[in-house]
């Protein structure tokens, strides 16, 4: 079993727990209980429609293929991403591997009004309506692990989410083009074996029917700028932000990043 399958697994057990506090019947009444009283939807289409290349920065403690990344905490690290102009942020929200959870993601929420993603291994519907509960803006559904993209992202447009589509391959981009995903992300590792090929955004980029995205892999600003010219409309990128040690090394490395996305 590698690390993914174990990922899964450990997920299926967590929701089972998580399901006999809440009942998915009563999450989805607060869940569109929440909407219904929203007035900011798919803010994340909204931003990508800017002319210049969005920003996406990450909150992640720890990852499979880095180990630990960062000891900074989430209220550490959103007030530095709000304040220095990023223009939306994923936060991770898978407990054993990446280190962290929907607390970080309600903590992100009460520190900025920037559109926040929740990042996560949706293998269950139910975490598409705990998101929306928790007040996301968007959330991401991974070819491949997801169980149902029509599904998913029906239910997602129902709640006012945007819906980011991870796909690595053309193959992936193909079983999922059919339900016209207003947002896919191009993820430039790939899962089996956690190698990164940023060309991976550069060849499949004229497949991608609406928005693309370009996760993973960004090490240097020079790698920021290639990823802009292979047109991603967004750029997600969390582990060279946290790998700095300070406050003023995380402001400086955004800096850097925004001055290249927005020229």
């Amino acid at each position: 079993m590698n690390v993914i399958d174990r990922i899964i697994e450990n997920k299926k057990v967590t929701l089972t727990q998580t399901k006999k506090q809440k009942p998915l019947e009563k999450l989805k009444e607060e869940a569109i209980d929440i909407v219904s009283t929203k007035t900011k939807l798919f803010r994340f289409q909204e931003k990508l429609k800017n002319k210049t290349t969005q920003l996406i920065a990450e909150y992640k403690p720890a990852s499979p293929s880095k180990g630990n990344i960062s000891t900074l905490k989430a209220e550490d690290v959103i007030p530095i991403y709000d304040k220095n102009n990023v223009d939306m942020m994923s936060i991770l929200t898978e407990e054993t591997y990446f280190k962290s959870n929907l607390k970080n993601f309600n903590i992100a929420n009460n520190l900025t009004n920037k559109p926040l993603l929740r990042k996560d291994f949706i293998i269950d519907e139910y975490m598409i309506y705990e998101a929306a509960v928790n007040n996301a803006s968007g959330i991401l559904l991974i070819s491949g692990i997801c169980p149902n993209i029509e599904e998913y992202l029906n239910i997602s447009r129902n709640l006012g989410l945007d819906a980011v589509v991870e796909c690595h391959t053309l193959e992936d981009i193909e079983s999922v083009v059919d339900y016209n995903p207003e947002i896919i992300g191009i993820n430039n590792r790939n899962l089996d074996d956690f190698t990164i090929n940023l060309k991976t955004t550069k060849e499949l980029k004229k497949y991608v029917p609406n928005y693309l995205i370009s996760e993973s892999g960004v090490k240097t600003i020079e790698d920021a700028k290639k990823l802009k010219e292979y047109g991603a409309d967004g750029i997600l990128i969390g582990t060279s932000i946290l790998q700095n040690n300070t406050e003023k090394e995380i402001e400086k490395f955004i800096e850097n990043l925004i001055n290249v996305l927005k020229k």
